[in-house]
């Protein structure tokens, strides 16, 4: 039997060593589907189009050489997909999106969900095209899932229209027409430009963006670091120098005269070079990805090349190097590991309700170098990121949107399926996608997802006590919902903690279950950590 463009498809996404594809079925993609019957290829089906985007997302940060894979349907369902390619967009994060389309013979007729998918998706991926004839199907393909790991991360959308997927195979050539990602490399005169001038700096600091935060990049600015003797900082949150996570390392920004930026735009995390940076402190910038914004008059290198292979020749070329004793890099790394004396009080406070420090504290009993951790929500996720620091693996990064946490819960248990997975979200973002443990149940994936329910949006309420005062704070109030009890309903394992002294037990239980777990805890609404 003679293949069709559907299983063309199938067959090159496992030879590129996919087989977990993340999805809710639609009309325009049924041919796919079919096409994976008797194919060594999963389809994770979810109960909203955004979610199939989280967990290829989450997938996508994990593994880093392989992307993860979404698949939707036409119109309505690509529209659902907007947000969260938003999100995998500035968390720099590998994804490719098919989307399925109308049929290519009805475009311009009035066909069923018929629209430009293309623009939609546009502004919120590294490249978006539709497949325009059965040729153009394997290497359109072939090339998006090449695109979204290479240089700077990030989403690829293609669509590809119904009557396309279910034509014959035909032989397909190599489109040059198809967008291009092959970010430079460095040459000697540039490393030794940039050598020259972190080496003249007294207190020079490397600041790693989103992608380069990752396990293997972040290799590469470590021994960056260590070749030169210059501290490095992740920087990955949307609250930038404000991340709790840095504990009073944020203060040394400050005091910097030369940072250089690898992965990382002067952007509105780092206040755009303003405050609290010095008004002396310049900066160089190392991107894949060519600043669209004017020369900032701080800048004195901008340099379009693939951040993480520049680390590599950074540190592998010839150079003097600082001791990682000096004193500069010792105050940084200090500082990063200072918590305010108060700290270990909340974090053994009989408080009820609870302080969130304390549900950290009491969930740190049950973590391992192999847990991952995923925090979520406004203020409560700030507090989780500043207890439990570098324990967190996933945050959703620097769109500052919240909701992604459950639907990357039950990629990281794919991923992962012998790692203890647990979630840390707010009562406000948990509403965005609790149908989600429908799917954990559906495919055996426990976790534990821990609430912080204080029941309000609680980072919109500080903001307007900040701005407007407590008699103008509005349509900020939830109800004090039983969560568990919802869980519970749907086959899964439901705690309800308002008592400190019962956190460790419900925990214990939850984990016990080898079920999908809400422990719905009630926190005290407190505005998220400041240094």
């Amino acid at each position: 039997m003679s293949l069709n463009i559907a299983q063309e498809l199938i067959d090159c996404l496992l030879e590129h060593r996919i087989h977990n594809l993340f999805t809710l079925s639609g009309n325009q993609i049924l041919s796919l589907y079919d096409a994976t019957i008797s194919r060594d290829l999963h389809l994770i089906h979810t109960r909203h189009e955004a979610t199939a985007v989280h967990m290829a997302d989450a997938w996508g940060r994990l593994v880093e050489t392989t992307p993860g894979v979404a698949m939707v349907t036409a119109g309505p369902g690509h529209c659902n997909t907007i947000g969260a390619l938003y999100i995998a967009l500035l968390a720099e994060s590998p994804v490719v999106l098919i989307s399925g389309h109308s049929p290519i013979g009805q475009l311009g007729q009035g066909a069923f969900q018929e629209m430009d998918q293309v623009a939609t998706a546009s502004p919120v991926t590294k490249a978006s095209w539709r497949v325009n004839t059965p040729e153009e199907a394997v290497p359109a393909l072939e090339k998006a899932l090449s695109i979204a790991v290479c240089g700077k991360p990030g989403p690829i959308h293609i669509s590809i229209p119904s009557d396309i997927l279910e034509a014959p195979n035909t032989k397909s050539d190599k489109n040059e027409s198809l967008p291009e990602d092959s970010p430079k490399t460095l040459c000697y005169e540039q490393i030794s430009q940039v050598h020259g001038l972190l080496l003249g700096a007294e207190r020079p600091l490397i600041l790693a963006g989103p992608a380069m935060s990752r396990p293997l990049r972040w290799k590469s600015v470590l021994e960056l670091s260590r070749v030169i003797g210059i501290p490095a900082i992740k920087m990955e949150s949307p609250r930038g120098i404000n991340d709790p996570r840095l504990y009073r390392g944020a203060k040394c920004l400050g005091q910097a005269d030369l940072v250089l930026l690898l992965g990382k735009q002067l952007d509105f995390a780092l206040r755009f070079g303003g405050s609290p940076f010095s008004d002396n402190c310049q900066f160089i910038i190392i991107d894949a990805q060519e600043s669209c914004t004017p020369i900032h008059p701080k800048v004195v290198i901008s340099l379009s090349a693939d951040p993480r292979e520049a680390a590599c020749s950074l540190a592998r070329q010839p150079c003097k190097r600082l001791p990682l004793q000096n004193s500069w890099f010792q105050t940084v790394e200090s500082a990063r590991s200072e918590k305010p004396a108060k700290w270990e009080d909340w974090c053994n406070s009989s408080q009820n309700p609870l302080h969130p420090l304390r549900v950290c504290e009491g969930l740190r009993p049950f973590l391992n170098g192999d847990s991952v951790v995923i925090s979520d929500g406004g203020e409560f996720g700030q507090w989780v990121q500043a207890g439990l620091g570098t324990q967190v693996n996933l945050i959703n990064g620097p769109s500052g949107a919240i909701g992604s946490s459950i639907p990357m819960a039950l990629a990281s248990k794919l991923a992962r399926p012998h790692n203890p997975v647990f979630v840390l979200l707010g009562d406000g973002t948990f509403g965005y996608h609790a149908m989600e443990f429908d799917t954990a149940l559906r495919y055996q994936l426990p976790f534990v997802a821990v609430v912080g329910n204080d029941s309000r949006w609680n980072a919109e309420y500080q903001l307007q006590l900040d701005k407007y005062g407590p008699e103008r704070a509005i349509a900020c109030e939830l109800l004090p919902t039983r969560y568990d009890k919802i869980i519970e309903a749907m086959g899964g394992h439901g705690e309800f903690v308002s008592n400190p002294d019962h956190l460790e037990p419900a925990l214990q239980r939850a984990i016990a279950s080898g079920r999908p777990a809400c422990v719905n805890v009630t926190i005290e609404g407190m505005k998220a950590p400041t240094f």
